[in-house]
């Protein structure tokens, strides 16, 4: 098989463009918005946040925390955030995510631990480090 080296005419508009494009939302900042909205003074309502295992994990670690995180808008893709006073102990599953212990270690209370998970990995994903020794 021959690769050609001939150069391949980039298409162009005829005619100003008018279009949406509806761009994914990122796991990183999803993550960042939920912990900016569960230290708000009031309700968030984030609008078409990525939902991933990572953000997931975020919303879990949340609730366990005390923050109420529901589903909105009307598909229930939103999400609202309702602050609420930080409680503990709590267990907070990480997972392999790097945000969830990043963004609720500052604000958790301190009796909040974060240990792996109990969810076996993801076919075709790294194995799990095994868990700390007590």
């Amino acid at each position: 098989m021959t690769l050609s080296t001939a150069a391949w005419p980039a298409p162009t508009a005829t005619e100003p463009l008018d279009a949406v494009v509806d761009v994914p939302g990122s796991k990183s900042l999803t993550n960042r918005y939920l912990v900016l909205a569960a230290l708000a003074s009031g309700p968030t309502e984030l609008v078409r946040p990525l939902h991933s295992r990572d953000s997931e994990l975020m919303v879990r670690a949340l609730r366990a925390l005390g923050v109420s995180v529901e589903p909105a808008g009307d598909d229930g893709a939103d999400l609202l955030i309702t602050p609420r006073p930080l409680r503990g102990p709590a267990h907070v599953d990480c997972g392999l995510a790097g945000s969830a212990p990043l963004g609720c270690g500052g604000t958790a209370p301190t009796s909040a631990t974060c240990g792996p998970s109990t969810r076996p990995p993801a076919s075709g994903s790294a194995p799990r480090p095994p868990p700390p020794a007590t």
